[in-house]
């Protein structure tokens, strides 16, 4: 039987008689009814006659089907009158007005031009992407009645208003935090030379939720000292209503007009772990000369395959033939140490194909055996380094990791498997021991990283010596009274401000990884005493044996789920682990602000005006964090 396209919601009562396809089957009573014809000359008519006078329920639901379906047109039922049917014909006002473009200030005509200005923060689209005639074109096509605004008309009204409401939502939400952690640093684009200062902010929700949010990224004028620095923290502190006393820690980089800002601003800071262990490692790789030459070697090989295209399909064809990964060599920049490590473990990955293709060309020079050797050793030793940058870097990074990390990279560092797999870098392996020590020699002396270690129940004690763990109890006891003695005379719930007191691993590089996290595990262990306090009994006092007594949880678990299964157990606890838990360990977070900031100040838009190029930062960062909804 010859198939027929069945567009009329008729079929749905009726069928093609297999007999006669001129003939429709009635599926609720079975008469046959005649279409008319086949093909082209066959109709509904008959169908829709026969469902009117002897199926009338039937029909007065289809019909309202039909209705909904073509909106113009209505089907008369027996004993209804035409005012009782809800779609009626289109008049010529009607017809008219669906013609008329919506005004600018439309309601429906707003929806759409904040999408627009979303699209333009998200996207990093220039501005000028409403006068592009591609655009345009498409628009009018998909929405006929829509007028897209002018830039002017963005700039000056949708996004201004779209920043006020996500700035809105952002300072509610930090206001129920208990401690506001920050991290700052300084930017210079370099298509126009214009400065950003960066003001992220870090907290606890009263649910144990890490959450966070660009404050600003600020046009900075004029020289940066110390003293435009502060100023310009202090502004930005104001502007947002954030009281000295709720700013719990400031993160910022080991630059010496960062440090004077914020010391001169009057905020408690520590320097970002990231940005001192580059330096550390820095320094380790220039303690050795056959190191430094090795890196140089290999540098010039990746610096030639990126260069040369043609270089570039030779190494791929060869790595067929080898049956190596289809990878591109590394290049290393110098403001990540870990992008050296990568490059060296890339071209040990490529050594045979990279091998093969200089036997062929006399004006590139191969790495030598003992060089060869000597890379394998570096990646090696650095293993551990790579992976806790990598840890460190991560949003849920906390300055509670930075004691437990620097500890068993020492104790890694003084295992005599690690001398016997590195033979050939004595002074890089002294060197890193002496950077480490000189360093982060302080750590065990800072408050903020003591109680914050204490208070993560991934590490507790364990990663703390006797005196450091007595200290962090002590400093928690003294909050405590000056926090109860404060309620006492005060309403407020809101605690004063603290005292100053991806990959696989590779064959090469997978016995330093375990290597390393087996000293960290041993350093957990060997720790692990209890302590006997003969002090008076108070609640916070039971609390924190109550807590030290607890299973520490594994280092790849999240704190801040722990603590929000166990707040309830922790109550005066818990709100010391809302302030000190707050603060990450590194300025990675405004690292990458301003990696989102080149992307806004590109060549496409190098005009773009300072005051624009911050809001569009706040919007392109901060509309995910509250879920598109402002």
């Amino acid at each position: 039987m010859t198939s027929i396209k069945k567009r009329s919601l008729l079929w749905e009562h009726f069928d093609i008689d297999s007999d006669d396809p001129k003939l429709a089957v009635c599926l609720l009573c079975n008469v046959k009814i005649s279409r008319g014809g086949v093909g082209k000359k066959a109709g509904t008519s008959a169908m829709k006659n026969h469902m009117k006078t002897k199926h009338l329920n039937e029909f007065r639901v289809l019909n309202k089907d039909l209705a909904a379906v073509v909106p113009t047109t209505s089907l008369a039922i027996p004993g209804t009158s035409s005012s009782s049917v809800p779609n009626r014909q289109l008049t010529l006002t009607d017809t008219f007005e669906r013609k008329l473009l919506w005004d600018v200030n439309d309601a429906k005509a707003r929806k759409y031009h904040y999408l627009i200005a979303e699209m333009i923060a998200l996207d990093n689209e220039p501005l000028s992407i409403v006068e592009k005639t591609g655009f345009t074109r498409l628009l009018e096509q998909a929405l006929p009645r829509y007028k897209l605004p002018s830039r002017t008309y963005i700039t000056q009204n949708i996004i201004p208003d779209i920043y006020d409401r996500i700035y809105e939502k952002i300072k509610n939400n930090m206001s129920s935090a208990f401690a506001i952690s920050v991290t700052s640093d300084i930017w210079t684009c370099l298509h126009n030379n214009a400065s950003f200062l960066s003001f992220t902010a870090h907290w606890v929700s009263p649910e144990f939720k890490l959450e966070h949010g660009v404050l600003a990224m600020k046009p900075f004028l004029g020289s940066h000292s110390g003293e435009n620095i502060a100023k310009e923290l202090n502004t930005v502190a104001n502007c947002w209503d954030l009281e000295h006393s709720k700013i719990h820690l400031f993160i910022h980089d080991s630059g010496a007009n960062m440090v004077k800002g914020v010391r001169l601003a009057e905020y408690d800071s520590a320097r970002c772990f990231i940005h001192t262990l580059q330096r550390a490692i820095n320094e380790s790789l220039k303690a050795q000369v056959e190191v430094t030459t090795m890196i140089a070697s290999g540098r010039r090989l990746v610096t030639h395959f990126n260069h040369s295209g043609l270089a570039q399909e030779k190494l791929l064809a060869i790595q067929k033939e080898l049956n190596l990964p289809e990878h591109q060599l590394v290049q290393d920049i110098s403001t990540r140490w870990n992008s050296t490590f990568y490059l060296m473990e890339r071209l040990l990955e490529q050594k045979r194909a990279i091998s093969l293709f200089v036997a062929d060309h006399d004006t590139l020079t191969n790495l030598t055996a003992q060089q060869w050797c000597l890379m394998e050793q570096c990646i090696n030793l650095l293993k551990p380094f790579e992976e806790i940058t990598k840890i460190t870097s991560s949003g849920l990074s906390c300055v509670s990791e930075v004691i437990p990390h620097v500890t068993a990279l020492k104790k890694y560092l003084d295992k005599d498997e690690i001398e016997q797999r590195t033979p050939d870098l004595p002074h890089m392996r002294a060197s890193l021991k002496a950077e480490l020590e000189s360093r982060f020699n302080c750590l065990n002396q800072d408050s903020n990283y003591l109680i914050a270690t204490y208070l993560d129940p991934r590490f507790k004690t364990n990663y703390l010596g006797v005196v450091e763990a007595e200290r962090a109890r002590q400093e928690i006891l003294l909050e405590y009274l000056k926090m109860s003695s404060e309620e006492s005379s005060s309403s407020s719930s809101t605690p004063a401000k603290k005292s100053r007191v991806e990959e696989t691993v590779s064959a090469v590089s997978r016995e330093a990884h375990y290597t390393f996290w087996d000293c960290f595990n041993e350093v957990g262990n060997e720790n692990n005493t209890s302590q006997s306090h003969h002090e008076e009994r108070n609640a916070i006092l039971c609390e924190i044996d109550l807590y030290l007594k607890s299973v520490r949880i594994a280092r790849d678990r999240d704190p801040y789920i722990w603590w929000a299964s166990n707040a309830t157990q922790y109550p005066n606890l818990s709100k010391f682990a809302k302030i000190y838990l707050s603060a990450p360990c590194s300025s990675v977070y405004s690292e990458r602000l301003f990696s989102e900031s080149g992307l806004v100040y590109e060549d496409r838009r190098n005009r773009l005006l300072p005051f624009n190029a911050e809001k569009l930062v706040f919007i392109h960062h901060n509309l995910p964090l509250v879920q598109y909804e402002y």
